[in-house]
């Protein structure tokens, strides 16, 4: 099993709102369901990348968006219904249209972090729906994460089977 980083790291990442996780969230184990760590994780994307140029409005203006192109999900730690949560992305790398990143949840309440999502992603164009270099911005902003969590003093246990 990978290992996955301190909350107190984690947490220094870029991160999306807080959520308490609602009820609707749930599953009849009591605790957030799978499905919904995906949602987590894809809103703080959006929240993060609006900033970029590359988040909803850009979507709803018909101009493009970041697409999954491939994931592979951990979970560490149980996180129940009503816990305060967020998700902290950590770039990896970007080359062209193509973006290497690893979410992780954090529980706030218990202080955990809950599991990481590491994926693949691309960024499309809507007028032509195929892969296209990520707009200028969008591109500068991401390799400046990039190097900024390639500066940080612990490195991702990274899956294996995502590469750029």
């Amino acid at each position: 099993m990978r290992t996955l980083p301190t909350y107190d790291d984690a947490v220094l990442l870029p991160g999306g709102s807080r959520l308490a996780v609602p009820a609707d969230y749930g599953d009849l184990n009591g605790h957030l369901n799978v499905r919904n760590y995906v949602a987590i994780y894809d809103d703080a994307e959006w929240e993060i990348f609006g900033g970029m140029g590359i988040g909803a409005v850009e979507a709803a203006a018909g101009i493009g968006g970041v697409f999954a192109l491939e994931q592979c999900l951990t979970y560490r730690r149980e996180v129940l219904v009503g816990e305060e949560v967020s998700s902290h992305v950590r770039v990896i790398t970007r080359r062209g249209a193509l973006l290497h990143v690893v979410s992780y949840l954090l529980n706030h309440t218990r202080g955990e972090v809950a599991g990481s999502m590491e994926a693949l992603e691309g960024w499309v164009s809507f007028e032509s729906r195929r892969l296209t270099p990520f707009p200028d911005r969008a591109a500068e902003a991401l390799d400046a994460l990039a190097a900024e969590a390639a500066a940080l003093p612990w490195q991702p246990q990274l899956s294996g089977s995502i590469r750029l």
